[in-house]
Order: structure tokens, then C-alpha cells, then sequence
């Protein structure tokens, strides 16, 4: 019965240096967004008729944005230029077994068709950002 507070105070203390850590991350993420500098946002992309998801990063730099694939990924999938997001989303059911339980879905359009573009609660922001811009 003594060791209760003990576990506590360190679930409590993980818990804060998580967060902290999290917090930091995304001011850092943002400062660099505001100075115009080049940000790499971790990303996964599924066309609706592929059977996997294609890891890679999200890259947005002053007025542009590209998609960088994982390097030794075999058929990687590529990003239009004429991505527009069409609706932001949870993760589905068949989704949340696969990815990261903080991704959130972007659906987005084209003219080559839809494509999912999933990204962290706190990073899928500025990637939804990048895609709106005009």
C-alpha cells in the first residue's frame, strides 16, 4: 500500500515530461513555419484502392510543399500537385489498427482521384495549411 503514491508521483511525472516534450516540439515546429524555414512533417498516404500505406514526410517550405518517400520503399506512392483537402477526419476502424491512434485523416481530391494523407493531431494543422494554400 506505500508504493501507490510512489507509482503515482511517477506516472504523473512521465506524464508531464511527455507533454513538455510534445509542447516543445510543436513551438519548435511552428517558429520554424513562421520564419519561412523548411519543416519535415512525419506522414503515411493510402490511395483508397492500394492495400497499404506509404510512409514518408511531409515537407513545406515558403509558399511550397512537396512528399518525400521513405528512401528503400518499393513503388512509393506520390502526391499530385493539385491536392485540395476535402474533409478532416478520425481514424476508422480498419485505421486505427494500422496507424498511430493521434493521426488524424486528411481526405483529399484531385484530378488523378482521392487520396488519404493521415499526420499527428498537432503537426496535421500545418500540412492541412500547406494543401489549402492558393
Amino acid at each position: 500500500m506505500d508504493q501507490i503514491p510512489v507509482y503515482f508521483g511517477l506516472f504523473v511525472g512521465g506524464a508531464g515530461l511527455a507533454a513538455s516534450h510534445l509542447r516543445r516540439q510543436q513551438a519548435k515546429i511552428t517558429r520554424h513555419l513562421i520564419d519561412g524555414r523548411r519543416i519535415k512533417v512525419v506522414c503515411v498516404l493510402k490511395d483508397p484502392q492500394a492495400p497499404r500505406w506509404t510512409r514518408g514526410h511531409f515537407v513545406i517550405e515558403s509558399g511550397a510543399w512537396s512528399w518525400e518517400p521513405r528512401p528503400r520503399q518499393k513503388n512509393p506512392l506520390m502526391l499530385p500537385p493539385d491536392l485540395e483537402v476535402a474533409r478532416v477526419r478520425e481514424l476508422g476502424l480498419k485505421e486505427i489498427t494500422r496507424l498511430n491512434g493521434h493521426f488524424l485523416i486528411m481526405e483529399c481530391t484531385s484530378a488523378q482521384g482521392e487520396v488519404l494523407v493521415a499526420a499527428l493531431h498537432g503537426h496535421a494543422e500545418h500540412v492541412f495549411m500547406a494543401l489549402n494554400r492558393p
